[in-house]
């Protein structure tokens, strides 16, 4: 009894491990976001959830024939499950959201990645509106108005200038690496354009940012 103990749980801490450098190896190049992302929820997420319910039963024998092994199977449980608990919500918010990889608030001139064109990615610098989604009969542009319908530019009555500093300070605060910025020639020479980018903690995934301000008049 006590050795089938510490296998489950020594099992069931490494599933977690293994789960947890998905991360790292995603940053180090190591395997790409999407690879890590199927390992995730094909195969070590559902064992991990497997792992959790075995270290719960290991955890109450434990408490019953080998009292001391209890605090270790406990951890194991624990960990084990918010492990488990972790592709499992990933997986809701994916599901409760079209399958897009890009938003706008202008549809009809929505700005491309100028300064991150030329950095590795899988998806489009442009927005690519007209295109179906995948498993639906919506386009990019339908699905984005279906499941952000609030959505829309932000009207500011303060000058350029301010807003162009308000934008920056945000920016910052957002913790986003700013790329460029300046003229939008590709628009207007009157429009202020910056471009950033983001960068998750652990999986090291980048997306794109743009803030495109307009003056109404002059």
């Amino acid at each position: 009894m006590r050795l089938i103990i510490l296998v489950v749980s020594f099992a069931a801490l490494t599933l977690v491990f293994a789960l947890a450098a998905l991360g790292p190896g995603t940053r180090f190049g190591l395997w790409d976001y999407g690879t890590a992302l199927d390992w995730m929820w094909d195969f070590l997420g559902p064992l991990a959830l497997i792992a959790a319910g075995l270290s719960a039963v290991a955890f109450f024998i434990s408490v019953w024939k080998v009292r001391s092994l209890a605090p270790l199977s406990l951890i194991a449980f624990l960990v084990t499950a918010v492990a488990a608990y972790v592709p499992i919500n990933m997986r809701e918010l994916v599901n409760a959201n079209p399958l897009i990889h890009d938003i706008t608030t202008d549809f009809e001139s929505p700005p491309k990645i100028i300064a991150a064109a030329d950095s590795p990615r899988k998806n489009p610098t442009t927005y690519v509106g007209a295109e179906k989604v995948r498993d639906s009969e919506l386009t990019v542009v339908q699905a984005q108005k279906a499941a952000f319908p609030d959505l829309e530019p932000l009207m500011l009555t303060t000058s350029l200038q301010a807003s162009i500093t308000a934008a920056r300070r945000v920016i910052g605060e957002m913790g986003l690496e700013m790329l460029a910025e300046g003229l939008a020639a590709e628009v207007s020479n009157k429009v202020w354009r910056i471009e950033a980018v983001a960068t998750t903690f652990w999986y090291g995934f980048k997306d794109d940012f743009i803030v495109r301000l307009t003056p109404m008049s002059d």
